[in-house]
């Protein structure tokens, strides 16, 4: 098990945040600052990401055992967890196995099932999108870049949107004497991205306390068929929709935050 990285602040009941896949607990320090007013915020930094520890092994037995051990370390035995995308189903995999621990739990824009394969049995969108978000990271020569504008031109022709650009750059980081590097694990992504689009195991099993789940509708990460999934997995769940893509948290920060604050209780 690899030991995470954690800013902690605010105070009341404790509330966990899991980032997604190529982020970090940074990611949400607007959102964080703003629930720790009635929360103790805990932004967390999942292996091969942040400045959390590296290591080949990347699937989500390894990613909620590493969450079990900090919960352990922080000595928390009862806890709200939040997690987007990746995050989500790290948050979604430990309450259906601890469920006396978790008192909620939020889940953002991410479902139980795999996305490795639709039913045509081809790839699917999600593995082809992250398929080529980190290959086009493995492809760039940062070693002797000298700016991040030089690194950004490299991988602009790989990915047009600045926006993704710009969110999947804040990886990269500078040694004592300048020279760049990523803070990611960009090898075990890359070998292991089967595993994380993988399916959560639901069977047979049920979380009975209250769940909120925040899909984007323009992302297509949500269906029909998940939200009945949801229901029956998880019975005192509500399902909320939100006019945004993948990244629900920095399309529609003021939204969610409010959506959140209004969901996890206050102590």
């Amino acid at each position: 098990m690899i030991e995470l990285s954690v800013n902690k602040f605010g105070e009341g009941c404790p509330l966990i945040i899991l980032h997604g896949l190529y982020g970090s607990g940074s990611n949400w320090l607007t959102i964080g600052k703003a629930l720790s007013r009635h929360f103790t915020i805990y932004l967390v930094d999942q292996r091969n990401h942040g400045i959390a520890g590296h290591h080949p092994e990347f699937n989500y037995s390894v990613l909620t055992k590493d969450l079990e051990l900090f919960l352990e370390t922080q000595g928390l035995d009862s806890v709200c967890l939040l997690g987007h995308s990746m995050g989500g189903k790290v948050a979604m995999d430990f309450t259906l196995k601890h469920p006396v621990q978790v008192r909620k739990l939020a889940v953002i824009d991410i479902a139980l099932r795999s996305y490795r394969k639709p039913e045509n049995d081809k790839q699917s969108m999600q593995t082809i999108v992250h398929r080529h978000i980190i290959n086009s990271l493995a492809r760039l020569d940062i070693d002797f870049a000298e700016s991040r504008e030089e690194i950004d031109k490299q991988l602009a022709p790989y990915i047009p949107q600045r926006a993704i650009r710009q969110f999947l750059l804040k990886n990269l980081k500078r040694t004592r004497e300048g020279e760049f590097y990523w803070s990611l694990n960009i090898p075990a992504i890359q070998q292991n991205l089967p595993e994380i689009l993988g399916e959560i195991e639901s069977r047979n099993k049920l979380f009975e306390g209250p769940v909120l789940i925040v899909s984007g509708k323009k992302s297509g990460y949500i269906n029909e068929n998940d939200k009945d999934e949801f229901r029956r997995v998880f019975p005192n769940s509500k399902i909320v929709e939100l006019d945004t893509g993948h990244w629900v948290h920095s399309e529609e920060p003021s939204r969610l935050t409010d959506l959140l604050i209004d969901f996890f209780p206050k102590e």
